[in-house]
């Protein structure tokens, strides 16, 4: 999980806080719970990001502010703990569609050989994303 928040560090100015109760992006090493498929029977993965909004008080003023919890199933092999770590961070910074490219972090579903750096597109996407007039990923350090 450390080598995959490196790899996010390099993009993006990701900032650590003290507790987990002050950041805007937890990673737990927790198996994710269940979820309803889209035809219907419940299905397994070894990752998920979960977005909540709150709100918090920052310098006198109450705003609402993202937070995600980023859930890694610690029962796989390092290769794809990385890997699974790198695509759920990519959501929790912001990138919540996938690709249709199995090269790239963001692909709809993982490979044989885990995805363990980020593709050009993927840096594409998050540059893209970065531009956007008030649309941001969740990168505010806590306070």
């Amino acid at each position: 999980m450390q080598a995959a928040l490196a790899t996010w560090q390099a993009e993006l100015p990701i900032q650590a806080v003290a507790t987990p109760d002050q950041a805007q992006v937890r990673l737990w090493r927790r198996k994710p719970p269940l979820e309803s498929g889209p035809d219907g029977p419940m299905r397994a993965s070894h990752g998920r990001a979960l977005l909540e909004l709150r709100q918090v008080q920052r310098l006198g003023q109450w705003q609402l502010e993202p937070q995600v919890d980023v859930l890694i199933s610690p029962g796989q092999r390092p290769e794809a703990i990385q890997a699974t770590s790198l695509h759920e961070l990519g959501h929790a910074f912001g990138l919540w569609g996938h690709s249709d490219q199995s090269g790239d972090v963001m692909a709809v579903s993982p490979t044989a050989k885990p995805v363990l750096s980020l593709s050009p597109r993927d840096r594409a996407t998050l540059r893209w994303l970065l531009r956007q007039p008030g649309l941001s990923p969740v990168l505010a350090p806590a306070y």
